[in-house]
């Protein structure tokens, strides 16, 4: 824990220069989630977070004066105000936000408001979000998908979803349990980011060549360049398509059939 007077300020719309504040405090610029934008009646006003909570004065001075007047607090390192305001809302959820905001700061990670989430970065890359749904709070890796999961707990959330997995959690006894699981994800995920590993979209990623349709490759070498020179996304189409169907008999008669589609460089739906 560090003890220091918390400054945080909008560097675009507060009302107030950083460099105005004495060096002696600790000025974070940045969006604090509260703007002209959402809250047009901070126009003329001076307001940022202090000692997190959000204060509005109609003066720069009193503004001054009352961050001379705080007194230094307690405050583990790395923790935003703008993710304290953004807290207050969460009603029963709060405990679960709170335990998993703690296992993501412990891990040294940089914490912002972001999407109107708590957003947790390394070297100012996105490592994860948490967030809320209908039946559960979720820890959101953005490149889940390159994580090995070994203990099988990451969730796609949809089909369409590529590279983000997540944690779910409905209460803090489960957090409690699996804290050195959640720690030991999350240095895996900063190990991923600091490697430049990218998520390959579903277009570039090679899908599985069912066994019919690469029989028919080894006898029909023209055939396989003409599937091959297809677009990323004929490709897939095809290959779905193909895969889809679940006995051999019927995968090799849907091939059969756009073969001279496929041999005229034509997708799936051309």
């Amino acid at each position: 824990m560090e003890k220091s007077v918390r400054v945080e300020i909008c560097a675009h719309c507060s009302g107030i220069d950083a460099g105005e504040i004495n060096d002696k405090y600790k000025i974070k610029t940045s969006c604090i989630g509260k703007c002209l934008r959402k809250q047009p009646e901070l126009k003329g006003k001076v307001y940022g977070f202090l000692n997190g909570s959000f204060t509005v004065c109609d003066k720069k001075e009193e503004f001054l004066a009352i961050i001379e007047s705080l007194e230094p607090v307690d405050r583990a390192v790395g923790m935003n105000p703008a993710v304290d305001a953004f807290l207050d809302g969460t009603g029963q959820r709060r405990a679960v936000f709170e335990a998993l905001r703690s296992i993501a700061l412990e891990c040294g990670l940089t914490e912002e408001l972001k999407w109107g989430q708590p957003c947790y970065m390394f070297e100012n890359k996105n490592i994860l979000i948490i967030g809320n749904f209908k039946d559960y709070t979720a820890l959101s890796f953005f490149k889940g998908a390159l994580l090995k999961d070994t203990e099988g707990i990451l969730v796609r959330q949809t089909e369409n979803v590529q590279a983000g997995r997540q944690l779910r959690y409905v209460d803090v006894e489960e957090i409690a349990c699996k804290k050195d699981v959640i720690r030991s994800y999350i240095h895996e995920a900063v190990e991923v980011e600091k490697s430049g590993q990218k998520v390959l979209s579903e277009e570039k990623r090679d899908l599985p060549v069912p066994e019919e349709l690469q029989s028919i490759f080894d006898d029909d070498a023209d055939f396989k360049a003409a599937f091959e020179a297809l677009t990323p996304g004929r490709r897939k189409a095809y290959l779905l398509y193909f895969s889809k169907a679940k006995q051999s008999k019927t995968r090799v008669s849907r091939i059969e059939k756009y073969r001279d589609k496929i041999l005229e460089g034509k997708g799936y739906d051309d």
